[in-house]
């Protein structure tokens, strides 16, 4: 045995069961033998799709379950570099060692490795028949007008383009600069929610027809990891290339609700905690009486818009000045509520769908409903608990001395009160003012032209800016937060002024996206303003994720474990809806292994099996230099905000990398080879029993 720790994970299985699958490791030498083998045990989708709701699968018992989950578990473990051995009674599984398996002897070797591991459950869910029926459909010509029309339309020739470049290579820069501006001219095009409310944008394609979400989808499928939904907003773009015949898709990317917790994001704008605000006030980069007043003016909003009137035992005066027994009262409701909402889950009935998603809510109603009902109570008590604190130093009036004190060693609580009341500035900065750039890349041919930086560029665009305003909190679709109104008992709108990026690479080596992204005004006079993506250090060393979450976990694994929490616990406490909480693939997972786990026989920790390994560098993109002073500033007006427009910055783009890329020999002779079939054969596999259920299918 190699000197990785093992931990004991038996399942909660029968003695059948766990010799089933004790047999199938006995029986396979060859890792590729023994996942392949794992996977073949989950029959459970092959009649039910994966896309139901787990409550379609409980015909099935739950033996039956739990032993497919614990199979399809093991292969995703075994596809991610996990080591898993017989034990004496169940398993012995040691997580991977990030350095030994994805150390290459260089960069494109080690990117490989990771590649391969990502790609995985990535194939796996390209050779699903839902998937194949899909690319299918994507690539079926159909009649647009005269002409007949497909989803390989939108794929520019890269055969075409080396000839142009190869034209235009003999001449001087400056014709070539503007030349390549006739030939490369970025358009950003948002793809709408599928929904009445918005009939009036552009959804369809108008040279293929086809839909633009499932345009981002088919090319989202070529990326080298597996295709997730993604809770919170979700804000998908195509980037076309407008001087090109149907104006072919040049890349995509997807901006997506910002995580709660990200230390390299924190550091980079300078408010990890209270002990680096601090510091900054002693330095005199930031006013002790700009921050206590921002911390005073965010309590005062998120105490308004919680709704407290069907607590009793409040009222207007006891808001303004809390005691510890109406904290503590509401505490109680919130443990009431609590066991309240796990029983509203049991007896939980389907509700009608509604006509559009976006359908006005009756917020009254839903303040009641026992999920937002405990988090008001929660948050009162957590806020009144920090005014309180407030009150009894005066920081309003005195808020040097104020502020001093309630840091002081000698006070218990009051450091971690202000942390809380500096955190709830962060809460309303992520939802305003930070979105994480989960999808960002080129598509090929223009993958070759180091397309990705362009894309990646584009997004701190004026255009992108501004697009993303309309769409949340512009005057046509301005639309209530869930979470908020459904707290405050009526409608809160939110801001939607984007200053904040932030984004990982694929790999944790040198990213070759993100990387030397700065294009600087005075470098590119026709610049508004510099656009850098800057990696985030600590101590001049890069900051990595932790390597934890459900990125290494298939769909179908996911799924599997969610069936088998419902058939367990007779409800599913994480339903991906608005105000349950953070991570809910994660919490999901989570309670999903915890009822697969024999406690007893176990000594492996819950987290461990979260633990992937893979670390990427993390990066971030500020609209303004001086960011903090603009976020943590409760009066804060963007009116001022300066950023560059997409044609400035492809010019940018065009002289720092495309100039140089279009002389050289290997690009030109690897376009030959990029296009529509290219990226086909990456999508297509041809396997019988796909085949079989497409053409039934038709």
């Amino acid at each position: 045995m190699t000197t990785e720790k093992y931990n004991t994970f038996v399942p909660n299985l029968s003695p059948h069961s766990l010799r089933l699958i004790r047999k199938i490791f006995v029986d396979n030498n060859d890792s590729q033998d023994l996942i392949r083998d794992l996977e073949s045990q989950v029959t459970i989708f092959d009649k039910i799709s994966l896309d139901e709701h787990e409550s379609f699968f409980m015909k099935f018992n739950k033996e039956n379950i739990s032993f497919q989950a614990c199979c399809s578990l093991f292969a995703d473990l075994l596809a991610g570099g996990w080591h898993i051995v017989v034990g004496l009674e169940g398993f012995l599984i040691s997580k991977p060692n990030y350095q030994k398996a994805f150390t290459g002897n260089n960069l494109d070797e080690t990117k490989e490795k990771m590649r391969r591991v990502q790609k995985i459950n990535r194939d796996k869910q390209i050779k699903s028949v839902e998937i194949q029926r899909f690319i299918e459909r994507m690539e079926r010509p159909r009649n647009i007008g005269n002409e007949q029309k497909s989803i390989k339309d939108l794929i520019d020739s890269g055969s075409e383009l080396a000839e142009i470049f190869k034209d235009i290579s003999q001449l001087d820069e400056t014709k070539k600069v503007s030349l390549l501006k006739k030939i490369i001219n970025p358009e950003i095009v948002i793809c709408y929610p599928e929904d009445p409310l918005f009939k009036e944008e552009l959804n369809n394609c108008p040279y293929t027809g086809l839909r633009l979400g499932d345009i981002w989808k088919y090319f989202r499928l070529t990326w080298s990891n597996e295709y997730k939904s993604v809770p919170g907003k979700s804000f998908p773009i195509l980037i076309r290339n407008a001087a090109r015949p149907n104006k072919p898709i040049m890349g995509i990317a997807m901006l997506r609700s910002a995580a709660l917790s990200d230390e390299a994001r924190e550091d980079a704008i300078g408010w990890t905690n209270e002990a680096t605000i601090r510091k900054k006030i002693y330095s005199k980069e930031i006013g002790i009486d700009f921050v206590v007043k921002a911390m005073v003016d965010c309590l005062n909003e998120q105490i308004e818009n919680i709704r407290s009137d069907d607590f009793d035992f409040l009222n207007s005066k006891l808001v303004k000045e809390p005691n510890d027994e109406v904290i503590k009262k509401l505490k109680q409701i919130y443990e009431e509520q609590y066991n309240k909402r796990k029983l509203d889950l049991k007896n939980e009935k389907k509700k009608p769908p509604k006509i559009s998603g976006f359908e006005p809510e009756d917020w009254m109603k839903e303040s009641e409903d026992a999920v937002f009902k405990k988090k008001r109570a929660i948050k009162l008590a957590r806020f009144l608990e920090i005014r309180k604190a407030f009150n009894e130093v005066n920081i309003v009036k005195n808020p040097a001395r104020g502020y001093a004190t309630l840091i002081h060693p000698s006070n218990k609580k009051g450091n971690d009160l202000i942390s809380a009341a500096l955190r709830e500035i962060k809460t309303k900065a992520l939802a305003e003012n930070i979105m994480d750039l989960g999808v960002c890349g080129a598509i090929a041919p223009y993958n070759e032209l180091i397309g990705g930086k362009l894309i990646a560029a584009l997004m701190g665009s004026t255009e992108v800016r501004t697009l993303f305003k309309s769409r949340y909190n512009g005057k046509k679709y301005k639309f209530p937060s869930i979470i908020a109104s459904s707290s405050k008992g009526k409608a809160v709108f939110r801001d939607a002024n984007l200053m904040c990026l932030t984004t990982t690479s694929l790999y944790g080596v040198a990213s070759s996206q993100y990387n030397k992204i700065k294009f600087l005004k005075k470098d590119y006079p026709e610049l508004e303003a510099d656009i850098i993506w800057k990696e985030a250090k600590k101590n001049n060393q890069s900051q990595k994720t932790k390597g934890q979450g459900v990125y290494h976990f298939s769909n179908r694994t996911s799924k599997l474990l969610g069936i088998l929490t419902l058939k367990k616990l007779k409800y599913v406490e994480v339903n991906h809806k608005f105000g349950e909480g953070t991570s809910p693939k994660l919490r999901k997972a989570r309670i999903g292994i915890d009822c697969l786990m024999d406690y007893s026989k176990s000594n492996i920790q819950l987290d461990t099996f979260f633990a992937h390994s893979i670390l990427r560098k993390n990066y971030v993109f500020f609209h303004e230099t001086d960011i903090l002073k603009k976020i943590i500033n409760q009066k804060k007006s963007f009116s001022n905000v300066i950023s560059s427009k997409a044609e400035n910055i492809t010019s940018a783009w065009l002289k720092r990398w495309l100039i140089k890329r279009i002389d050289r020999k290997q690009t030109l002779e690897k376009l030959l080879t990029l296009g529509p079939d290219y990226i086909h054969n990456q999508l297509y596999f041809k396997i019988e029993d796909n085949i079989v259920a497409i053409k039934k299918a038709k």
